[in-house]
């Protein structure tokens, strides 16, 4: 494993960048020729096992194209009785460990085995993140070796804890807490750990969820109206740290501010909600959060570069298949209609569905886990990059359909609530009929300080949809209906939602309620968490 701390330590810094951020630079012909070898590579490591046979049902395949045509699109239900108990004898290499995701609550998680190449693997995009959240141009490199490091995700074994300990192992930064006492901790108190250490120790970067950052922004500024002092500012450093960050703030009339604090080098996030916090995180903590994407079948896959637009997917982490969307309503509307795919190198703008295979001895094989993404550029003339240019679409079961006329996703719905500005503290969506229509519900949780009233909400909301969608307005032409109903659930709601949770022992992916289609089950502990 080629240390990439060495590479810092002596000042090979335009290896560093190669190595991690040089996959920017590939032509689409490049970038198919590095996906053809690693599955070729793959194929050969697949062989007999037991496992591949069971797919391919006796059939070794012998290239890449017959691979594509024997191979039937797969989820982890054709593996489950494989790796559920962890069964290493059927597997092509013998894995390093094993990395589980948050599954439905009312699911068995999924167990994923990762080999040792897979495993040391997992740090390299993190560090491509690292340079790339912190550069203004291609080989601006301020990554150090003993930066600080809050990574603000789950501990073992899920994939961000292993993420966590291969960038350590291939970087050696300082992360607040030490990996090994955070994992002993719940994530609440990891994270309250790790910033009271960054008070004393300084901060540097920070990896975890987009809404963790927007809300400690807001209680920054919301208490250090009202604080008290306290003893951590007999320390000299966090009174130095606080004196100069009240200066800052009273000089610009407001509360005192992350950014007032820190003086971090960049910020790496995921998820659905990294575009709609971007603009806040960016105000509290003065840096735009860099967006990746990630799951715990592949690990890191793709992400943005220092120009925030688009993402890009990597070549070396699984070989990469997608579904136009046409063909995707095909097989929804016939469940046994195979959907073609097309490679990488084949992407036009449109939307489509992800589907890979694993690399490094992996065992997954040409897997769909539900996610649809949109090509919104060919390639980026900015960053010297001619492959596609993707943004997270949606969950392939989130889209929300009002009458075969109006789709929405969630990402289409939590911009609209932004846009209508109303102070909320959180939302979910279902499609409902009401009088023998499809209606669009939202249950919306005001912020405690919101004076209005439920039809001031709605009206704010309606007009919202109506300046972002024409289908909206069309919709209520042809039904001669609103179809938006709106629901205020009790302040306090969401909290007690996920303290109830958390009392049960759900996983941490699980704590708070599905934004989308939420079953009766969720909703009705949603709605009477609060008694």
């Amino acid at each position: 494993m080629n240390n990439s701390y060495k590479l810092i330590e002596e000042g090979r810094k335009d290896e560093l960048w190669k190595k991690h951020c040089g996959f920017l630079g590939l032509s689409r012909e490049e970038f198919k020729e590095i996906q053809e070898r690693l599955m070729r590579e793959q194929l050969q490591l697949l062989g007999g096992s037991k496992l591949s046979q069971a797919i391919w049902k006796g059939i070794i395949p012998s290239s890449i194209e017959e691979f594509r045509r024997i191979t039937p699109l797969t989820t982890y239900a054709d593996y489950e009785k494989f790796l559920k108990d962890k069964n290493e004898e059927v597997l092509p290499v013998k894995p390093f460990t094993w990395a589980r995701t948050s599954a439905r609550s009312s699911q068995d998680p999924k167990w994923i085995p990762y080999t040792q190449t897979m495993y040391n693997h997992l740090s390299d995009p993190v560090i491509g993140a690292m340079l790339m959240s912190s550069c203004s141009e291609p080989g601006d490199v301020r990554l150090e070796r003993n930066d600080k490091f809050l990574m603000a995700t789950a501990p073992p074994p899920y994939a961000s804890g292993y993420i966590s300990r291969s960038t350590k192992d291939n970087l050696e930064v300082i992360f607040l807490p030490k990996l090994e006492d955070g994992e002993k901790m719940s994530y609440g108190e990891r994270v309250a750990t790790g910033f009271k250490l960054a008070m004393r120790e300084g901060l540097d970067y920070f990896m975890g969820i987009s809404v963790v950052l927007a809300r400690m922004g807001e209680q920054f500024e919301q208490q250090s109206q009202n604080s008290k002092p306290s003893k951590a500012l007999l320390n000299p450093v966090v009174l130095w740290r606080m004196l100069k960050a009240l200066f800052i703030s009273k000089i610009n009339k407001r509360g005192i501010l992350p950014k007032d604090i820190w003086h971090l080098k960049g910020i790496m996030s995921g998820g659905t909600d990294t575009e709609i916090y971007r603009d806040r995180i960016e105000h509290y903590w003065g840096r735009k959060p860099l967006e990746g994407f990630a799951c715990t079948e592949a690990g890191n896959m793709a992400m943005q570069a220092w120009n925030y637009k688009g993402m890009i997917f990597f070549p070396d982490n699984a070989f990469l298949e997608f579904i136009p969307m046409v063909e995707v309503e095909k097989n929804k509307a016939d469940p046994a209609y195979t959907p073609s795919t097309v490679l990488y190198n084949e992407l036009d703008l449109g939307v489509y569905e992800l589907v890979f295979s694993s690399f490094h001895g992996g065992v997954l094989m040409r897997y769909r886990i539900g996610d649809l993404f949109e090509v919104i550029a060919n390639e980026d003339a900015e960053i010297g990059s001619g492959l596609p240019q993707m943004k997270f679409f949606s969950r392939a079961d989130d889209l929300i359909d009002i009458g075969s006329f109006f789709r929405l996703t969630e990402r289409d719905i939590w911009k609209t609530i932004e846009a209508s500005g109303v102070a909320y503290v959180d939302w979910i969506a279902r499609k409902e009929i009401q009088a023998g229509n499809p209606v669009l519900h939202l249950y919306i949780e005001p912020k405690p300080a919101n004076t209005q009233t439920a039809e001031e909400i709605h009206a704010a909301l309606d007009r919202a949809f109506v300046s972002r969608f024409a289908d909206y307005q069309s919709l209520k032409d042809m039904l001669s209906i609103n179809p938006l109903l709106v629901t205020l659930i009790p302040v306090g709601s969401f909290t007690a939602y996920m303290q109830a949770k958390i009392k049960a022992g759900a996983d941490l992916a699980h704590l708070k309620p599905p934004h989308m289609k939420p079953s009766d089950a969720v909703l009705k502990l949603l709605l009477s968490a609060d008694q």
